[in-house]
């Protein structure tokens, strides 16, 4: 029971972490056909919370080995739910790039902008129109 609270407690502050660098630099695929696949956290972009974590994730939040304040630790992906629904709109990489950052801009821009690897504000902007 102790494991749960601590992890719902941090799962907050990491979902703000998370949400704010992967909208921040990241990339998407948006040729893969179920974007919430291989996730391991899922954010409700609307509201901030977290709405899916996984108990790997969780076990390492309470390991220790990921920061839930800062994001440090956390390599994988991260879906987000845009419109509230539940299911994952797109996903994310956080801490994948090289040193953990950024994946190079110019693999996120090479290439058409509605399909593949490409810029989440490219694919916001081209391909959902928003």
């Amino acid at each position: 029971m102790r494991r749960w609270i601590t992890a719902a407690a941090a799962t907050l502050a990491m979902s703000l972490v998370l949400t704010t660098s992967a909208l921040a630099f990241d990339c998407t695929n948006v040729s893969k056909s179920n974007p919430a696949n291989g996730t391991q956290v899922m954010i409700n972009f609307t509201t901030g919370q977290v709405t899916v974590l996984t108990e790997g994730l969780a076990r390492r939040i309470e390991q220790g080995l990921v920061d839930p304040v800062t994001g440090a630790g956390y390599h994988g992906l991260v879906g987000l739910d845009i419109d509230g629904d539940g299911d994952a709109d797109f996903s994310t990489w956080a801490g994948a790039g090289p040193d953990g950052m950024e994946l190079p801009e110019n693999a996120q821009l090479n290439g058409p902008a509605c399909r593949g690897l490409t810029s989440i504000g490219l694919y916001l902007s081209e391909c959902l129109g928003a």
